[in-house]
């Protein structure tokens, strides 16, 4: 049976927020305090780390923050625009890679198949194993998937034409498929945060 399990990042985000010139992009929910003060903490939805942030315009993050992570028309729409901008559909080859890439990315929450005996495979799922080197379909997230590398690859690289989702389109821009930070291999993931020693 496949489950879709919901991760909600929540974190302080002042050094983004400092650098976008607002706080109009994340949702904010009133935490009492001891003293009788109301605060407010910063939320943001993000499951798919890197997807809003590359996709989605600064003004409509509030928007997808308040959206059910199924529901979300904004997020949806904006990542086949931006993918349509870059890998314009293409009638006579028959690709849509914008339609089939927010398939992909959407909805905004991570889908374990715990049918599978698989490891944990980000994308795996949704990829039909294509993002993972012992092609487990069983999706959720390990500790050592390079979540960054996988999404950019799935949008500037060829994995969504070497699933034959869709056709070789021949955009393929392989220097936008990696960020260039390498997970340490060399450590073995603890149980304390943040469970793998510093990138590479």
């Amino acid at each position: 049976m496949k489950y879709s399990i919901q991760l909600l990042a929540i974190g302080a985000l002042g050094f983004g927020l400092a650098a976008c010139g607002g706080n109009n992009a994340v949702s904010t929910v009133p935490v009492p305090s001891a003293g009788g003060v109301t605060q407010y903490k910063q939320i943001e939805l993000l499951s798919r780390p890197a997807v809003k942030e590359l996709f989605e315009k600064f003004v409509d993050h509030q928007t997808t923050n308040a959206a059910e992570p199924y529901a979300d028309t904004t997020l949806q729409g904006e990542i086949a625009a931006f993918t349509d901008a870059l890998r314009p559909p293409n009638a006579g080859l028959g690709s849509d890679y914008g339609h089939a890439l927010a398939g992909v990315l959407y909805p905004n929450w991570i889908t374990a198949d715990i049918s599978q005996t698989g490891a944990a495979a980000y994308l795996g799922n949704e990829t039909g194993g294509a993002t993972s080197t012992t092609h487990s379909t069983f999706g959720g997230r390990a500790v050592t998937d390079d979540v960054i590398d996988i999404s950019l690859g799935a949008v500037f690289g060829h994995t969504l034409a070497s699933l034959h989702l869709q056709p070789e389109d021949n955009e393929e821009n392989n220097c936008l498929t990696t960020d260039n930070v390498a997970i340490n291999a060399t450590q073995v993931p603890t149980g304390t945060f943040p469970y793998l020693a510093s990138p590479h």
